[in-house]
């Protein structure tokens, strides 16, 4: 268990950071948000883990995704970029929280009824404006403000519209290494008005057993084709077969898609 421990690490492509210090300030629960012809309504509970009174502004945008997994804020995606945000509604857009203080913030969405069959996405911004540290001064305060003007926690939200079919696929998969450590390297692909989100593990595959040597939560892919570069924490190159496998979740059982390399 310890060991599995260690090999878990968390690529928040789908819930990215524009701060590393939003992980300790601000928590948000679920880390994705799935609406689909049937469940047109969700919640999302966040909860200030900092020590001020913060107040965060929550707004939609839309992220044009590169080949590496760059994400590039647009003002309009188009019809092509399937944005969910013209039928998207949510309440409150400005909330203040107490330290350890928590809030439930509503999604749903609306007049979808001439969307073509597919997924349409956005991400919710969830952004501190302000700060308060009542024993502090007003010069404190102002200071506190600008920095956090930077920080801020992007999650994606996916509508389902109809029955979509759709194929995922994974290929020119590795294991490189260089001096800062053992990386694997997979591209995927997919076919139809899909978003795939989910999760990868890489196993070392023996005749009689086999051992998981890495896994990543959190992947995302907008694009029909996009490659994934991931550190390996803690992996001792052995030779051998390593498959790589893309399941819907951590705990699903059947993969998506799978791929495999020989070391």
């Amino acid at each position: 268990m310890e060991k599995l421990m260690k090999l878990r690490f968390l690529w928040l492509t789908g819930l990215f950071l524009l701060s590393m210090h939003s992980r300790a300030s601000l928590q948000v629960f679920p880390t994705k948000i799935k609406l689909s012809t049937r469940t047109k309504v969700a919640t999302v509970t966040i909860r200030n883990k900092s020590t001020f009174k913060t107040t965060y502004k929550l707004s939609a945008v839309y992220y044009k995704q590169s080949f590496d997994g760059q994400m590039m804020k647009v003002e309009d995606p188009g019809s092509s970029g399937h944005s969910i945000i013209e039928f998207l509604r949510f309440s409150p857009r400005r909330i203040t929280l107490a330290p350890n203080d928590e809030q439930v913030v509503r999604f749903m969405v609306r007049k979808t009824a001439s969307l073509s069959t597919g997924d349409y996405r956005a991400h919710i911004r969830f952004e501190p404006i302000k700060k308060e540290d009542e024993s502090g001064s007003g010069r404190d305060n102002l200071v506190m403000m600008k920095i956090d003007a930077r920080i801020a926690i992007n999650v994606p939200i996916i509508y389902t519209h109809g029955n979509v079919d759709g194929k995922v696929d994974l290929k020119n998969f590795s294991i490189s290494k260089n001096k800062d450590g053992n990386y694997f390297n997979v591209v995927m692909k997919k076919e139809g008005a899909i978003f795939p989100f989910g999760t990868f593990k890489v196993f070392r595959v023996g005749d009689k057993k086999e051992e998981m040597v890495a896994i990543v939560n959190g992947v995302s892919s907008y694009i029909p084709e996009r490659r994934f570069t991931f550190k390996m924490e803690d992996f001792k190159e052995r030779s051998g077969v390593y498959e790589i496998r893309f399941y819907e979740n951590e705990f699903a059982k059947q993969p998506v898609a799978k791929d495999s390399f020989k070391l």
